[in-house]
């Protein structure tokens, strides 16, 4: 028996491409960044970008407007296509063939930042939790 289960956790590095195909499925596809556990010489993170592509329903990335920067933890089965180009030339690519993703914390500009700090730091009774991120 063999399984082909992958899970990533890194953020967008793009808005998702949401398509509809002549057949009413929808397509989303977008790719995330992921750093390796090691640092160079230099102090950096070298960074892979692992494309996605979630079939069927795009109701989720609308639901939770999934956007560039936002952190993701996508699982699903990683997938090889090879096919033929224009020039005859053969291709290859890998994807995600996600099936299920998780918003696990949406990019915070540094102005959004501001605010909210400034904001609990004039109401000190606020909850420091974000409702927005509470899974319930």
């Amino acid at each position: 028996m063999s399984t082909n289960v992958c899970t990533f956790v890194g953020r967008l590095g793009d808005n998702p491409e949401i398509t509809t195909l002549p057949n009413g499925k929808e397509r989303v596809r977008f790719s995330i960044a992921v750093d390796r556990n090691y640092k160079r010489e230099d102090g950096s993170r070298p960074t892979d970008w692992i494309p996605v592509v979630i079939w069927g329903s795009a109701n989720y990335a609308r639901k939770v407007h999934l956007g560039k920067g936002d952190k993701v933890c996508v699982t699903g089965r990683w997938e090889i296509n090879n096919w033929t180009d224009n020039d005859g030339i053969p291709r290859t690519t890998g994807a995600l063939n996600c099936t299920g993703i998780e918003l696990t914390g949406h990019r915070t500009t540094d102005k959004n930042q501001a605010a909210q700090e400034g904001a609990a730091a004039t109401n000190p009774e606020s909850n420091t939790a974000v409702d927005e991120d509470l899974p319930f």
